[in-house]
């Protein structure tokens, strides 16, 4: 009779384990139903506003470029100066010409064209998808179009 009690006993502490753990696997299934939802959502919100600050950092490029040309347009000739833009993520091409410094950036599985005038007579040479990061440009005054050119350093 008294091996049949601890066998008992063994038991009841066996099912008494098995039970914790099975609650405590319902217990964390109840935490990720509830915490995934908030975290993918998260993650979403901020890659919206990674794609917005994308945009605001190519709108300060093209007015930097821009306002730094007709710097360059007043000073005349034998002008010239080199300057750093911070390009963000996703700059697919650049253009300058007639006035207008225009920057193409990915955004959201589109393509937002960032426009930029100066007063300035400029034209040059944007092209090419570029890295993020600081980019130098250089800006030199041309006598023969009265013109501002702009390069890639």
């Amino acid at each position: 009779m008294r091996w049949q009690a601890a066998g008992s006993a063994s038991q009841s502490v066996a099912c008494a384990r098995g039970q914790a753990a099975t609650e405590t696997l319902v217990l964390v299934a109840f935490a990720l139903i509830f915490i995934l939802p908030i975290v993918f959502l998260f993650l979403s919100a901020s890659g919206s506003e990674l794609s917005k600050t994308s945009v605001a950092q190519a709108k300060i490029s093209a007015r930097t470029i821009a306002d730094e040309a007709g710097e360059v347009y007043l000073q005349g000739e034998n002008a010239r100066k080199s300057i750093l833009v911070n390009y963000p993520s996703g700059v697919v091409n650049g253009s300058v010409e007639n006035g207008i410094v225009a920057i193409r950036v990915e955004q959201d599985g589109g393509v937002v064209d960032v426009v930029s005038q100066s007063f300035a007579n400029i034209n040059g040479n944007l092209s090419g998808k570029r890295s993020a990061g600081l980019q130098k440009i250089n800006l030199k005054y041309v006598t023969s179009c009265n013109c501002v050119n702009i390069t890639y350093g």
